[in-house]
């Protein structure tokens, strides 16, 4: 009876410590595309993001076609960010972030982006604190039913420090072609390993030891 008591409050411990580790390391949601938007050759800000978890979010859209006689459109609507080219235009999108200064370090080591569908290859740029820039990234076409998330590092930015007290974050996107047309959906950050998570894994090492000794002797 005192044997099993010993695994059964190990076993209680495993079972908190799991729970609250998978709390810390929730992704932090920074725009899921919900809160409707648009912009056509045109700039639609800044606007109030309810669904995010980060602070006072303000998001401005900016479409700007390239030559000006083409037509360029970015939209959020229903879970998407639609960016469009027409056949006359190769132009960027920019969908710009500002937000309470918040240190990113302390809970993440990257950016999260998934593409919905893209019907040709595609650039995306980033910016953070309007000066640690990303470069364009080529990322290839994604068919429509088989989406993909992109991972950018805080350490490929020019300025990975400005992340630990950043206030604005601006996506550029364009397409290798004219007629190009893509759909993006949540964007997050990468959770850092907690040290709860870390004494999630040291208690179940030690309970682990404690049934192989038992069992040999």
């Amino acid at each position: 009876m005192n044997s099993v008591m010993p695994k059964i409050r190990l076993s209680g411990l495993i079972l908190t410590l799991a729970l609250f580790a998978q709390l810390a390391e929730s992704a932090t949601l920074i725009d899921d595309f919900t809160n409707f938007q648009h912009a056509t050759n045109s700039t639609n800000g800044p606007f109030s993001v309810a669904s995010t978890g980060l602070s006072n979010l303000q998001r401005t859209l900016t479409a700007t076609p390239l030559p000006r006689t083409g037509s360029t459109s970015v939209v959020v609507e229903e879970g998407l960010l639609t960016v469009g080219n027409s056949s006359r235009s190769t132009g960027t999108a920019s969908i710009f972030y500002s937000f309470d200064a918040v240190d990113f370090t302390t809970f993440a080591s990257a950016l999260l982006l998934t593409t919905e569908s893209s019907d040709a290859a595609y650039q995306i740029q980033m910016i953070a604190n309007g000066t640690s820039i990303l470069s364009f990234q080529n990322l290839a076409s994604v068919a429509i039913g088989s989406p993909s998330t992109t991972r950018f590092d805080f350490s490929q930015f020019s300025n990975p420090t400005a992340f630990k007290h950043l206030s604005s974050l601006e996506l550029k996107l364009r397409g290798t072609n004219a007629a190009w047309d893509a759909d993006f959906s949540n964007l997050s950050t990468v959770p850092e390993p907690s040290v709860t998570a870390l004494l999630v894994i040291g208690a179940m090492g030690i309970f682990s030891g404690r049934k192989q000794k038992a069992v040999t002797v």
